[in-house]
């Protein structure tokens, strides 16, 4: 009995001892709730689809989120534009303590203590030390400052808007890359396949080979010629699926995901994987751009900083209203009171070299920045038909491309039947294969070039004109404007 006690008591804590990692995994599984929003655990592997890793890319990007913290500081600034309008406010207080004659008497009369017995030639001379504690309100309304402020403002309004069209260019430029990892993990998982594919088949000569020389039917040279190309395969394999690791990486990195799950593409029941190849789009739209926007809004903040810089040659103009409290004794005293009002108008006038030459520089700048906004919008219509043509030179592969498959498909057929009977080498049998899987890869590339010529498409700038167009019988290549 005791023993049979004792065994069930290892038993348990051998059980305990096993489940433990397992819960605490399993918590640690269900607290991080990330890894559902970008896809299924499926055996130990997360599954993604394009519109979750695009969508998490969007919500979760450290850059993007710093483009955006940018974009807010670029509205404060234009927000603080508005101190060229208001009237400043200070509060001063100071603290004198001088033997100074002048100052001495000064601070009595500030202090309004100034007694018959102050005039005395000996105690006018030879104060002593005197306090004077002085507590300063102060508004400085502009009045007049020859239109650097309103010039000011609208720079900084023009590159706050700049910002936000940038903002809006790290969001395609994020939704671009997510794709591209996508993309590039469905590459290296449809090339999978294919490598998988071959080291069967080839793994099927091998044995096939051996099966013919154990039967004095084939040579040695033919077994070895056959295990050879299977390891080649082999190597291959493995590098695919390296390239398979290095692109769930990237997805991880986009989308602020961490899990040691290895990352695999879903491309089940994902419309984004299967865009139309057809479509109208405007290459003119490029021109409108939102990076290209910014370099306008950019253009014209480098206009009004002309005007901040003449602004700068004429006089300006401030009101300043002042109100001043003493005291000889306490710290914010208010033994005797004061007010001040008055209108200063200033002009630097020996500053004029250095204001000509801001001018100057300003309007160099601004030539600058509308030379550059021609030659973007210029650029950025080329890049638009250049990604059209990429995605049209895709289609057309795409469509090449799956003819070879079909035909490599069939020829390996006959090729192998023959090997078997005996009226074909190995060599050609391997030759055959190494075409099959060349025509495999080629249809793998061609798919996804196409998928990312159009995301390619869509991040130059060409619009699409007409949604349903996408679902007519017209290519792709019969679809410009």
């Amino acid at each position: 009995m005791n023993r049979t006690i004792s065994v069930h008591r290892v038993l348990l804590v051998l059980a305990a001892l096993y489940l433990v990692p397992t819960v605490v995994a399993a918590q640690e599984a269900a607290a991080d709730s990330s890894w559902v929003q970008l896809g299924e655990v499926v055996q130990d592997t997360l599954y993604v689809t394009r519109s979750k890793v695009v969508t998490l890319a969007l919500q979760q990007n450290e850059m993007l989120a710093a483009s955006g913290a940018m974009t807010d500081a670029a509205a404060a600034d234009a927000q603080g534009a508005w101190r060229a309008f208001l009237p400043q406010v200070s509060i001063n207080e100071f603290f004198l303590r001088s033997d100074d004659a002048l100052m001495s008497f000064g601070s009595k009369l500030q202090n309004r203590v100034v007694s018959p017995a102050d005039f005395n030639p000996a105690l006018l001379n030879q104060p002593g030390e005197t306090n004077n504690f002085i507590t300063r309100f102060q508004a400085m309304m502009p009045i007049f400052n020859g239109g650097s402020g309103i010039n000011g403002k609208k720079a900084a309004n023009a590159m706050s808007r700049a910002a936000e069209h940038q903002h809006v260019r790290a969001a395609e430029t994020v939704r671009y890359n997510a794709i591209q990892a996508f993309e590039g993990l469905a590459l290296a998982a449809s090339y999978e396949k294919v490598m998988e594919a071959a080291v069967r088949s080839a793994t099927g000569h091998v044995r096939q080979a051996q099966s013919l020389v154990d039967n004095e039917m084939a040579t040695e040279a033919d077994l070895l010629q056959a295990t050879v190309y299977l390891s080649g395969l082999k190597q291959q394999l493995i590098q695919v699926r390296n390239m398979k690791a290095i692109a769930g990486e990237n997805i991880k990195l986009l989308t602020a995901i961490e899990t040691p799950l290895p990352i695999a593409a879903n491309l089940q029941d994902d419309p984004t994987s299967k865009l139309s190849l057809h479509g109208r789009f405007d290459l003119k739209a490029a021109g409108s751009r939102s990076d290209i926007m910014a370099r306008r809004e950019q253009a014209n903040a480098a206009g009004n900083m002309v005007g901040v810089a003449t602004g700068s040659m004429l006089p300006h103009v401030n009101m300043s209203v002042q109100r001043d409290l003493y005291s000889m004794d306490n710290l914010f005293g208010s033994d005797a009171k004061s007010w001040t009002m008055g209108v200063y108008a200033t002009w630097d006038v020996f500053r004029g070299m250095q204001n000509i030459g801001e001018i100057k520089k300003a309007k160099a700048q601004k030539r600058a920045a509308e030379h550059m906004v021609d030659f973007e919008t210029r650029q950025a219509r080329v890049q638009a038909t250049e990604a059209l043509l990429t995605a049209r030179a895709a289609h057309e592969k795409v469509i090449v491309a799956q003819g070879a498959v079909d035909a490599a498909r069939e020829g390996l057929r006959i090729v192998t039947n023959q090997y078997r009977e005996g009226l074909a080498s190995m060599v050609n049998l391997l030759d055959t294969q190494a075409a099959a899987i060349m025509a495999e890869g080629n249809l793998v590339q061609a798919r996804h070039d196409y998928q990312v010529g159009l995301a390619s498409l869509e991040f130059a700038g060409a619009a699409r004109l007409d949604r349903a167009a996408a679902e007519s019988t017209t290519p792709i290549a019969d679809q410009v404007r």
